[in-house]
């Protein structure tokens, strides 16, 4: 059985409460146990305590006593403004994500909030086995709630296009869960489909890819015949099919041909250049937009490190939001871009 499961540093993180900072050791492993923390390890509670302990970058370490742990975090600033970044943009990042964005931020060099940025150690931050980014602790798991309305509702899979409007408008999951369905089972991902997987207590697990590929087949032969021209014929003759849809391609190309208008050399001559006038025109425009939200950009890193010397952090945050929507927007408009310049 497969579920997304914490690390064993963020496990033990979970355990502490807001303002703790210390815990005897067998109210960890009580906690752990009842919130059903290591459920899906090998691991005993007690044993995955002492494993902790003897990490390098462990959250945790012996306090005075032996039968006492504390927590091994610091506070910096650092770490309140990577908070603020995952909690302002709602979605995991990658550490190099996160060390980008307080560069710039902050006159930190990329070394230094290497150094000083140790998320293993902040309770704050947790993160999956089995993926690299990080996620605030206070953030909830959506998987259960996705794969109960599905089997109640009789749905066996969504289309990529919908799955967001499916799990915020149908299921109706917290806007700050995660839905991880790569580290559970009970979904397969197939190109872009998400197949969710009603499992029986004796159905072996090449029971379950046959049905899946089953399902897969069923959605294409279904998709094929509503798609098919009305034309064609019921019959029992494979081959008259094949035929029959063969030229229909033949046919509606003729007819577009045929309905083409005619147009002439000087027309097309004309056509081109002004399009090319108009598209150097935006792309002029489009240019010095990237240049004033670039130099508005130089100007913010300045403020910032005015407020930071100030300790002003809600000032820091405002400008956080308008860098953020300003990066963005450039990359927006690169994009645009590169893709008139392909044209």
């Amino acid at each position: 059985m497969k579920r997304p499961t914490y690390t064993l540093p963020s496990i033990v993180k979970k355990v502490f409460r807001s303002g703790e900072r210390s815990l005897p050791r067998t109210e960890i492993c009580s906690r752990m146990e009842a919130n059903e923390l290591n459920a899906f390890l090998d691991l005993d509670s007690t044993a995955l305590l002492e494993k902790v302990l003897q990490m390098d970058q462990s959250p945790v370490r012996v306090a005075s006593s032996e039968a006492i742990v504390e927590l091994t975090y610091q506070p910096h600033q650092l770490y309140d403004l990577a908070y603020r970044f995952l909690r302002d943009t709602g979605a995991p990042k990658k550490l190099e994500q996160i060390v980008a964005e307080l560069r710039r931020q902050t006159q930190f060099g990329w070394n230094q909030i290497l150094r000083m940025l140790q998320l293993e150690k902040d309770t704050r931050f947790v993160q999956y086995q089995g993926d690299i980014r990080w996620f605030i602790a206070e953030w909830t798991l959506g998987n259960d709630q996705v794969y109960e309305f599905c089997r109640s509702n009789g749905i066996t899979q969504v289309t990529s296009r919908s799955l967001i409007h499916f799990l915020e408008q149908e299921v109706g999951i917290a806007g700050d869960a995660a839905f991880l369905p790569n580290l559970d089972d009970r979904f397969r991902i197939d190109g872009e489909i998400l197949y969710i997987v009603v499992r029986s207590e004796d159905e072996s697990e090449e029971q379950i890819e046959e049905r899946i590929e089953e399902l897969a087949v069923s959605e294409v032969a279904a998709a094929a015949v509503s798609e098919a021209p009305e034309t064609i014929a019921k019959t029992d003759s494979v081959s008259e099919v094949v035929v029959t849809e063969s030229a229909q391609p033949v046919l509606q190309a003729e007819q577009k041909e045929q309905e083409k208008p005619l147009i002439t050399k000087e027309e097309i001559t004309m056509s081109n250049a002004t399009n090319q006038q108009v598209l150097e025109e935006v792309q002029k425009l489009l240019q010095e937009a990237i240049e004033r939200l670039e130099t508005r950009q130089q100007d913010m890193s300045q403020e910032v490190v005015d407020h930071f010397q100030q300790s002003n952090m809600q000032a820091i945050e405002v400008l956080m939001k308008e860098k953020h929507k300003h990066e963005q927007i450039v990359l927006g408009i690169q994009q645009v871009l590169a893709t008139s310049e392909q044209q």
